[in-house]
């Protein structure tokens, strides 16, 4: 006999905002062309909000154009994108992942990750089935940011006791696959 356990959804609220005209106008044009709801872009907006935009700045998260970044990143050679990359994993991601998630597992990292992404605007997907999570993001940045990714996300694995992923870097886009010791 197949044992069926029951998940319980949290409980919904609701509330009501007033908005001037012009931007319930632009908040209904956005939800028609994305064709969800209202309803839905609005808690899209809040759940941003509440998991990365409250505290971004908090854990030292700045907006620059990407030009600028890309610009600066084709600036350095491999051995100084290894440097940084080193750098920022083993100083700051702890730091910024306790800042947004109250915790550093590779679960909470992860979800900063995907969080990030959202964001910033890159284009990627998140497949996670039971001991594996796979992840493939276009960030349309050159070669020196996927290498960047691929050095921190080892340097942060490393530290979060996983496994080496398997990395597949392009130009502009990065996929790793993860197996993880616990489910996340």
């Amino acid at each position: 006999m197949q044992r069926v356990e029951s998940v319980t959804k949290p409980a919904n609220g609701s509330v009501t905002f007033r908005f001037d005209n012009g931007i319930l106008n632009q908040l209904r044009g956005e939800a028609a062309q994305k064709r969800i709801s209202l309803n839905t872009l609005a808690s899209q907006i809040f759940q941003s909000h509440v998991e990365y935009d409250t505290y971004a700045s908090k854990a030292g998260l700045v907006s620059f154009p990407k030009s600028l970044l890309v610009r600066l990143m084709d600036r350095l050679s491999k051995q100084e994108v290894d440097k940084l990359s080193e750098y920022i994993a083993k100083n700051d991601i702890k730091d910024m992942t306790l800042m947004l998630r109250q915790e550093y597992t590779l679960s909470s990292f992860l979800a900063m990750i995907e969080s990030w992404l959202r964001v910033s605007g890159f284009s990627y997907r998140r497949d996670g089935t039971g001991r594996v999570e796979t992840f493939v993001i276009q960030h349309d940045m050159g070669k020196r940011w996927s290498v960047y990714f691929e050095t921190l996300f080892s340097y942060v694995f490393e530290d979060l006791n996983q496994k080496k992923p398997l990395f597949d870097i392009t130009d502009n886009s990065i996929a790793f696959k993860l197996h993880t010791e616990q489910p996340t």
